[in-house]
């Protein structure tokens, strides 16, 4: 499986690259027939007036390639660890409807 990191104003340290490869690893477990994963994370560099922050300025995005299909997820957040966090766990469900639909066709199909 080949995992593509990129960032968009916004530069990739070793541990967000580790968190994202565990939350990934952890997703796939169970799942062989993914063959590719592209993940983008960017920072957008608004700021609003009043409280003088970025709010939920931390955008992670990710597509996953598995048979039959892509799926894709986007998350946002104050911090980037929390906008992974939030855009794993919208793949995970992805994961467990594409796995359920994938037993369906293979018990319907003799």
């Amino acid at each position: 499986m080949q995992i593509t990191i990129r960032g968009h104003h916004l530069s990739i340290t070793p541990a967000i690259e580790d968190n994202i490869r565990a939350q990934f690893f952890q997703l796939t477990k169970h799942l062989d027939q993914v063959s590719s994963m592209q993940v983008k994370l960017s920072k957008d560099h608004q700021v609003d007036k009043r409280s003088k922050k970025g709010s939920s300025n931390h955008i992670a995005e990710a597509i996953i390639r598995v048979p039959g299909a892509e799926l894709f997820a986007q998350a946002t957040a104050d911090d980037m660890y929390s906008s992974i966090k939030k855009m794993t766990e919208k793949l995970k469900r992805q994961l467990e409807k594409y796995r359920e639909s994938k037993l369906e066709y293979q018990v319907a199909v003799p």
